[in-house]
């Protein structure tokens, strides 16, 4: 299956950002970064269950720079918790400019900032 594309929003002032939620839980999901200042790139995840954690994971690149990072970045979400990453494109973007996330369940909902 392929991976949900999801687009970077520009995080304006005064303006609301939607989260997008994925299909499944096999579903991966995918942006491309946006060629300006995207060392301001964020992610958000929030594990919209109320009951059950989830993981997120930010994968390593397949295909990047020579400081890309070796593993996985992977956080337990608990039910209702939100997490926000921010990271080196250097370590977790391939050469392509894109980054690959998986959520362990489709109530992790992400959405992705510059």
């Amino acid at each position: 299956m392929a991976n949900l594309q999801i687009n970077p929003v520009k995080g304006e002032i005064n303006t609301l950002i939607k989260f997008k939620a994925v299909a499944s839980s096999t579903e991966g999901m995918e942006f491309k970064l946006p060629r300006t200042s995207d060392e301001y790139v964020v992610i958000l995840a929030e594990n919209t269950d109320s009951a059950n954690a989830h993981t997120f994971t930010v994968k390593a690149p397949a295909n990047g720079s020579y400081c890309a990072a070796g593993s996985d970045e992977t956080v337990s979400l608990t039910a209702g918790e939100t997490v926000m990453f921010r990271f080196e494109s250097a370590r977790f973007a391939n050469n392509d400019g894109t980054v690959v996330c998986v959520a362990d369940n489709a109530k992790v909902v992400v959405a992705v900032i510059y």
